[in-house]
């Protein structure tokens, strides 16, 4: 099977759910998978990709991070041919509204049903409940898990799968969209936010997963996180979609980055234990964090510290894999250690300096985009060199030229 070259965004805006896509694309064996951000996007890495990947985290600030620049852009790769799959925030993000700066999207006419004048009263997680959305608010009736059934465009269709649903919207019906599947139920292992019966009301039998087709290519909005690597049913929806419109490569490899190791095989050791040594740190502070009940808002979107370690434990899982039998340039794990030093830092100040968890801007704030910088570096790298690997090379790409790869800025 030849896939896609898959680019996958973590700027402005993206939470930590996209590494359930990183998560999703190793087991599966695909490794031609990039990390971009909002300004790599505007430089034109659209163009070096098939598929286009995002995922939750906050659709205003995702909007505000890629702008009017990055709309163009995106609607640019959609029409030239590239495939669109957007979950959660990623669904909201092209879907008609005249709010700035959702209004520069506009891609699909859908609306969403999770928006009212009128609150409902949240039974729990009130600080997860809503979002003000202009004179209106966009609420979550539920979280974990719902059922949802797949109405056609899959292999699965007319089956019901449990997926997981964190915020994602529920959509209506438009002339432009194709109905590919729509919310069926609840399980046990849903938690309502609100009454049983505005649930049911605002989900069930509404659009779960809507696709549209723009010039020559698609977009893919889907409310749950079908990408959630505990449910391997869901994931084969992201992997079909991803084959839609794709007929080979839209761009050559490029392969004059890379060479052979001066020493193959041999990694420096002293830089890869301290970086290790830093992750773990890092690790055993957030899960200190995690027994406090701090929340941290930054910009629309309420962050807990359960959020870290889903960072972490992305570099964690992986980190061997950089020792064995390739070479690793030393400046990139020297970037990666300075990194992975000034999260600690953050952590430790918000484990133990007084009022840390009331706070919005600052240090959180930091701390979340530094998460994010780390982790797209890393997995940058992992997904390189299991490239490499898998096409029988054993090499690795130069310090200068490692940006070709690792687009995020």
């Amino acid at each position: 099977m030849v896939w896609p070259e898959v680019g996958i965004y973590v700027g402005e805006g993206a939470s930590h759910s996209w590494t359930w896509f990183a998560d999703i694309f190793d087991q599966r064996g695909i490794y031609s998978v990039r990390f971009f951000d909002e300004a790599a996007i505007a430089d034109g890495a659209l163009d070096a990709i098939d598929v286009l990947f995002i995922s939750g985290g906050d659709t205003f600030a995702i909007a505000e991070g890629l702008g009017s620049t990055g709309a163009a852009q995106l609607e640019a790769f959609i029409t030239a041919g590239g495939v669109y799959i957007g979950s959660c925030a990623g669904a909201y993000l092209p879907l008609k509204s005249s709010l700035y700066p959702l209004n520069q999207f506009n891609l699909a006419t859908s609306r969403i049903t999770n928006l009212t004048k009128n609150l409902p009263a949240p039974k729990q997680m009130a600080e997860k409940f809503c979002t003000e959305y202009g004179c209106r608010y966009v609420f979550h009736p539920v979280r974990e898990e719902v059922r949802v059934k797949i109405a056609g465009g899959f292999s699965c269709a007319g089956q019901e799968l449990s997926v997981p649903l964190y915020g994602g919207p529920a959509m209506t019906v438009s002339d432009d969209i194709e109905v590919l599947a729509y919310y069926a139920g609840f399980t046990d292992k849903t938690e309502f936010l609100v009454d049983r019966e505005v649930a049911e009301q605002t989900l069930i039998g509404n659009v779960a997963i809507a696709r549209k087709r723009l010039g020559q290519g698609v977009i893919y909005l889907l409310g749950p996180h079908f990408e959630h690597p505990h449910y391997p049913e869901a994931n084969s929806i992201i992997f079909e979609a991803m084959l839609d419109s794709y007929t080979g490569p839209r761009r050559q490899p490029d392969d004059s980055a890379e060479f052979a190791c001066d020493e193959p095989g041999i990694v420096n050791k002293n830089l890869m234990r301290a970086f290790k040594s830093e992750i773990s740190n890092g690790r055993i502070v957030a899960l200190a964090l995690e027994r406090m009940p701090y929340t941290w808002l930054i910009g629309k979107k309420v962050y807990d510290p359960e959020k870290i370690r889903v960072f972490l434990e992305s570099i964690w899982s992986r980190i061997d894999a950089l020792e064995q039998g390739i070479c690793v340039h030393e400046q990139e794990i020297e970037r990666l250690l300075a990194t992975a030093q000034q999260v600690t830092v953050s952590l430790k100040i918000l484990k133990n300096e007084p009022g840390a968890e009331n706070d919005s801007g600052g240090v959180a704030e930091q701390l979340f985009y530094n998460l994010r910088q780390l982790a797209a570096g890393f997995l940058s790298l992992y997904f390189r060199l299991k490239e490499l690997r898998s096409a029988g090379v054993e090499g690795f790409r130069s310090a200068a030229n490692s940006d070709a790869r690792a687009e995020v800025r």
